[in-house]
């Protein structure tokens, strides 16, 4: 009988169940798994839990290798509410796959949650739980790996003997129940299609060319294609799959698993490669397929950038203000060359077709805009009043409480430690010795040196006063760093991300109508210029400011409308205004005619903002072409 561990709420005990499935679709796991864990864990509850209790079942779904599952980090933070007194799982595969699963079983002991794993014999109440739940995390990668080997085996046997067919594209039809591709038959309707669809690309049409194309004909996109429609990616995907030629290939990309438990895809080593000749599948010439593709090859050549020298980064050392510019209709980045112009950049969805905004920013100008925008803001700031002051140290104060928290949690985890290695040593002393024991030691020794560096770490911290600099020194901090480095230098457009975290930008257009321009929104964070990230921290908020940015030049009727009209309203003449402005009558006479135009709207802005695009410019019509889909990201418009 376990016995009772309350927690949180007098005499109840408030249980945690967790249950999980990897894939729940149909063909793959059974929902009904969940049910099933369910009621073993209260058969088990009730058998040994005596007392008050109540019960909440936490069923998820997801793969237990994945540690940034969002059902995962709910997980967490229920462990560390302080809720629950005890955690009961069917099996810690069922929490997190691999080493993963003894670190939660970790923090559940840091948090005051008992832990209880039925298969794999796991209480953490229980002394040399560590031992159940290490072997547990080892036995099951060591069962992934063996089946995972096991599986490749049996498919590269099976392709060798001519099974392991793929889903069909286009083009092919596979009989219920088909093993082999002696099974398979070619449609004969695509023979005409994937003719001409290679002669296309042999005279050098695109993909996205061909893709038109096959959408105009409305050919279907396959009997496993996720979308309706053809597009380049798709063009390109059906045209290098070698089966086109009569040969079925196998291991030309492999799966590897990263440190946060996610399934990515990399080119498979040479040697790796299977392939098998089918003859009796193919729909082109060998010969020609292999001149069409390296005539592809060729031609696309010269937009390789190369491998990316940085990872999960951009392949070119970006300038200000690249990759920073967000578009306010769709949500995507702007991206250099729009329309053709090195220095201009454009919606990345306008050239994909899914947004109507194809208006451009000239990079250098906006630039400087934003630089003086920023540098304006900077010189208005107000200086600090005394109640921010006294939030500060407000937060310094709490900030000490919490590193005396966690240096005693780590005292008395040192302490439990050193327990653990007497007896070891006694253990050892008695004449008794293994090799398991030496591990263990050399293991406890390892924590204990952690424990030891981390509460270096934390004694190492300010403590105190939270000092922040002035009003003035910000300033002066802000113009030197600014000053200091060249607009067109990659540390710039780094320096500048940190202090501009948002740049959004949404098309205007004067009342009058005529071009259509793009003025930002930018959300300003000085407090990314403090070191102390206690500082930091509490000045985010007072330091944010959202700046309005006008990207572009204004026409001249525009940019001289309130000196002729205040000229005007002086007792000057027409003519006599425009002289005095160093502009032609005419010019004078669109300015008041706009002004004239914005007393009746009743606009104080003669610049109105765009929500559709304009029915009436003929320069930006992207939206009336037919590969068109607008189609705005999750969050488009938000600063």
């Amino acid at each position: 009988m376990y016995s009772q561990h309350c927690g949180g709420n007098g005499g109840l005990l408030r249980i945690l169940v967790v249950a999980r499935v990897s894939d729940p679709r149909p063909g793959k796991q059974d929902e009904r798994s969940v049910e099933d864990q369910e009621h073993r864990i209260r058969v088990w509850i009730a058998d040994n839990i005596k007392g008050p209790c109540e019960i909440e079942v936490f069923a998820s779904s997801g793969g237990g290798e994945w540690i940034d599952r969002t059902a995962h980090r709910e997980l967490c933070e229920k462990v560390a509410s302080g809720k629950y007194g005890l955690l009961v799982t069917e099996d810690l595969g069922r929490i997190l796959r691999r080493i993963h699963a003894h670190v939660f079983a970790e923090e559940c002991v840091d948090y005051g949650v008992r832990l209880v794993a039925l298969n794999d014999h796991v209480d953490t109440d229980e002394p040399g739980w560590q031992d159940h739940s290490i072997f547990s995390a080892w036995h099951h990668e060591r069962s992934n790996r063996d089946t995972s080997d096991r599986i490749k085996r049996a498919h590269r046997s099976r392709f060798k003997n001519g099974g392991c067919a793929a889903i069909p594209i286009f083009g092919y039809i596979k009989p219920p129940g088909a093993k082999s591709d002696s099974e398979w038959k070619k449609d004969p309707e695509a023979e005409p299609i994937y003719r001409e669809w290679f002669e296309r690309l042999d005279r050098g049409q695109s993909f996205a060319e061909v893709a038109d194309w096959l959408n105009a004909r409305e050919i279907p996109t396959g009997p496993y294609a996720q979308s309706e429609r053809w597009d380049s990616r798709m063009v390109g995907r059906v045209t290098r799959n070698a089966l086109l030629k009569g040969v079925r290939l196998r291991n030309v990309r492999e799966s590897w698993r990263d440190s946060r438990g996610k399934y990515r895809t990399r080119p498979a080593d040479p040697s790796m490669l299977l392939e098998r000749e089918v003859p009796e599948l193919a729909f082109v010439e060998p010969e020609y397929y292999d001149r069409v593709i390296k005539k592809i090859d060729d031609r696309n050549a010269k937009y390789r950038n190369g491998r990316a020298g940085r990872k999960a980064g951009p392949r070119k050392r970006t300038r200000f203000p690249g990759r920073m510019i967000r578009c306010g209709i769709c949500g995507r980045g702007y991206v250099f060359g729009g329309h053709g112009q090195k220095e201009h950049l454009i919606c990345d969805g306008a050239r994909q077709y899914a947004c109507w905004n194809g208006a451009t920013v000239d990079g250098p100008l906006s630039g400087k805009r934003i630089i003086e925008a920023v540098l304006e803001a900077i010189e208005s700031l107000p200086e600090f009043d005394s109640a921010l002051l006294e939030e500060v140290r407000a937060e310094a104060d709490r900030l000490d409480d919490e590193r005396a928290g966690k240096i005693e949690l780590l005292d008395r985890r040192a302490e439990d430690l050193n327990r653990k290695l007497d007896r070891l040593v006694a253990f050892i002393v008695d004449g008794k010795t293994s090799d398991r024991i030496a591990d263990e030691i050399e293991r406890h020794e390892q924590q204990l040196k952690e424990i030891e560096a981390e509460k270096q770490r934390l004694r190492d911290e300010p403590r105190g006063r939270i000092e922040i600099p002035s009003i003035d020194e910000l300033k002066r901090l802000a113009r030197s760093s600014i000053e200091s480095l060249m607009t067109d230098d990659p540390d710039f457009c780094r320096f500048m991300q940190k202090l501009i975290p948002s740049i959004v930008v949404f098309p205007h257009r004067l009342c009058d109508g005529k071009r259509i321009v793009l003025r930002a929104k930018i959300r300003l964070r000085l407090a990314s210029l403090i070191e102390d990230a206690r500082g930091r921290a509490v000045l985010e908020r007072p330091l944010e400011r959202i700046l309005t940015v006008d990207l572009f030049k204004p026409p001249q009727r525009e940019a001289f409308r309130e000196k002729v009209m205040a000229l005007r309203r002086s007792g000057m003449t027409e003519r006599e205004a425009a002289k005095a402005c160093g502009i032609t009558v005419t010019a004078a006479q669109y300015a008041a005619k706009l002004q004239r135009m914005m007393d009746e709207l009743g606009l104080d802005d003669a610049h109105v903002p765009l929500t559709e695009p304009p029915d009436d410019c003929d320069k930006h019509c992207r939206h009336r072409h037919p590969r068109y889909r607008f189609d705005p990201l999750p969050g488009a418009g938000e600063v």
